[in-house]
């Protein structure tokens, strides 16, 4: 299982958090994704390891701005 963290900026209400997290689960190869609001990050396990580019770009077109993926 590979984890990673993702850093959100523009969120502020559960639909936000609903949104990133339906849009990270689209992708290919999420297992789980869970959102924190208060956190402004996005905890995600992977059965593969998916780019950053990837990450950034559905967080982005769901309409938030990825800080920061580890």
């Amino acid at each position: 299982m590979i984890k990673k963290k993702v850093g959100i900026e523009g969120m502020t209400c559960d639909h936000c958090v609903k949104r990133v997290e339906n849009a990270l689960k689209e992708l290919d190869g999420v297992k789980n994704v869970k959102v924190n609001l208060k956190k402004k990050t996005a905890d995600m396990e992977l059965e593969v390891d998916l780019s950053s580019d990837k990450i950034k770009a559905a967080v982005e077109d769901a309409g938030y701005e990825v800080t920061d993926v580890s």
